[in-house]
């Protein structure tokens, strides 16, 4: 009878270990992902990745331009424009709106409001910077690389009433004079833009508008895809502690099948304690290296590989820095399990030779 209790407690051991594990991974998981500092810390970066990517959206998409209408290819000096997008953005632009954009998302999983669910992006700064010299300069890098025009082209109608920037650039008429059309133009459209010169500059994006899911069934559906991840959320914050009650019901029914004495206490409890925290401590250790590997097999679009490229590396570094955090808080804890499985083994061998000690005695 003995026996068969032992070898019951020893499967309840490794159940233990198992359960622990997941908990001990899991709830760290939730609080993590539930932190919103520390994903717009994570975030913190987009403004060069933004210097970085748009030049090579801005020459991706002349070059089709440019194919289509059988021109010539446009050598966009890329470098050029970048500098005119680092003048372009006020300093800590970008991370405002993207501090704002988390705020919206963690809002919405919080408080499972999606009616009234809205975007708020302040363009004052930008807007401001770019009817200046700054949007000027941007205008006139991209302007002076296109093509020229291989047919002749009537001044007047070189920008028709919904082109802001040309194909091509006529032989006769100096860029210099072109750009600044094309700015005119660019900021005459957006100073006539309610919706960008009503309350400061402060654009208001609604998210789940009735009108947007009445034109969009694919909204309907990230609608409800979202209104599923909110119950998760909501439940995980709230009855993630759950995870733990599991472990701790295997320590108690391992106490009441195998634990007679202090030794057996020490032994039956410190080894699967110790079991669970070098595996905890294993795993972490491989986790990075098989999470970077898989984020680098996603497939990339060579056509856009500029544009994928950063991206692809921004979402590593969101990854990397969230998981960083995890598994530091997920080791701490597995540490505090190491030390305690070693005081208990400690005891089991401490109080099993003293009752040696006293039998022979």
């Amino acid at each position: 009878m003995r026996g068969c209790l032992k070898f019951t407690a020893g499967i309840v051991a490794v159940l233990f270990v198992m359960t622990a594990v997941l908990a001990l991974f899991l709830t760290n998981l939730f609080n993590v992902i539930a932190d919103r500092e520390l994903i717009k810390e994570s975030l913190s970066n987009l403004d060069k990745l933004v210097v970085e990517t748009v030049p090579a959206f801005v020459a991706q998409t002349l070059e089709e331009q440019a194919q289509e209408r059988g021109l010539a290819p446009i050598n966009l000096d890329e470098e050029l424009l970048q500098q005119s997008m680092e003048t372009l953005l006020p300093p800590g632009w970008i991370e405002s709106q993207t501090d704002t954009a988390v705020d919206t998302v963690y809002d919405l999983l919080e408080t499972g409001n999606l009616d009234n669910a809205e975007l708020a992006i302040d363009t004052t700064p930008l807007l401001e910077r770019f009817r200046g010299q700054p949007g000027l300069d941007i205008v006139n890098t991209i302007v002076t690389n296109l093509p020229a025009c291989t047919q002749p082209v009537n001044p007047a109608e070189l920008l028709g009433p919904n082109v802001t920037i040309p194909t091509c650039l006529p032989v006769e008429i100096p860029p210099g004079q072109i750009s600044q059309e094309v700015h005119s133009r660019l900021v005459q459209a957006i100073e006539s833009n309610p919706q960008l010169t009503s309350e400061l500059g402060v654009v208001r994006v609604p998210l789940f508008s009735p009108e947007q899911q009445a034109q969009n069934a694919e909204l309907v559906q990230a609608r409800a895809q979202l209104l599923r991840l909110q119950r998760l959320f909501s439940f995980a914050q709230d009855w993630g502690w759950l995870l733990w009650l599991l472990p701790a019901a295997c320590l108690l029914l391992i106490t009441l099948l195998a634990v007679r004495s202090w030794s057996d206490w020490g032994h039956w409890w410190g080894w699967p304690l110790l079991a669970t925290a070098v595996l905890v401590l294993f795993i972490s250790l491989i986790f990075p290296a098989i999470t970077t590997f898989l984020l680098r097999q996603l497939p990339t679009d060579p056509t856009a590989l500029a544009l994928t490229g950063s991206l692809q590396q921004t979402g590593i570094r969101m990854v990397t820095a969230v998981t960083d955090t995890w598994l530091a808080r997920v080791n701490r804890q597995a540490i505090v399990m190491l030390g305690a499985g070693l005081l208990f083994v400690l005891l089991g061998f401490v109080s099993g030779r003293k009752s040696v000690a006293h039998t022979d005695w």
